[in-house]
């Protein structure tokens, strides 16, 4: 499946398997004015730091160590680029530490094309996204006190709008997704969003859907 949409910039693909690399080109190369590929952690933190791509694909397993350093190296000396991990390794130690690390979505390999092609979109628009196992890893994790949303429903008084808008967040759909279910413009729905956040102390939409799921907004089976 080929995708032609709006192209970027540039992307670098941080990933040993040259069948996944060749993979990755086939279904959004087009997006981009610009693709580099390193084998292994060294060679993708210099071109990175050469080249300051739009987006980084990289995976948590390299020859050379494990993606959530590398990440956390990448976003301290290219803070405008965003990261995309995406790996076989499904595994709940696997997702927070790259989550940890500060990626913007992770996506298993095992998924479809059309789930990765989604995360690279949101990516793109400065969004996050992360695949249902990994967002259950990661709602499942045990936050510390001070990062935990608090439990306001009542004392807020969100409005049923604003409820909606909480559950499709959560599903992970678009701001023109959601604009169109709520019969809304995409920018008021980007206003509700982050006056969502702010009002729940949330960092992310990890922190939203804990949120929504301590206060019965939502199931796990929703999500």
């Amino acid at each position: 499946m080929k995708a032609s949409l709006t192209q970027y910039g540039s992307l670098l693909v941080i990933d040993d398997h040259n069948m996944i690399v060749n993979g990755v080109r086939l279904l959004i190369g087009e997006r981009f004015r610009d693709i580099w590929h390193a084998n292994d952690g060294a060679t993708g933190l210099a071109l990175a730091v050469q080249r300051q791509p739009n987006l980084v694909i990289v995976d948590f397993v390299l020859p050379d160590g494990t993606g959530d350093a590398l990440v956390k190296e990448i976003k301290y000396r290219c803070p405008a680029t965003r990261m995309l991990a995406y790996s076989f390794n499904g595994y709940s130690a696997a997702v927070l530490k790259m989550f940890g690390a500060g990626v913007h979505g992770y996506v298993i390999k095992s998924e479809d094309d059309e789930e990765f092609v989604r995360a690279v979109t949101a990516l793109l628009d400065g969004k996050e996204y992360f695949c249902k196992e990994a967002r259950n890893h990661i709602i499942h994790r045990v936050f510390p006190e001070e990062e935990h949303p608090r439990l306001i429903v009542a004392n807020t008084g969100f409005s049923g709008k604003e409820i909606e808008i909480i559950r499709l967040i959560c599903q992970q759909k678009t701001a023109k997704e959601i604009s169109r279910i709520v019969f809304l413009s995409e920018r008021t729905v980007e206003q509700y969003r982050s006056n969502i956040t702010k009002r729940i102390g949330a960092r992310n939409v990890a922190g939203i859907i804990r949120f929504a799921l301590q206060n019965h907004i939502i199931d796990l089976a929703d999500l």
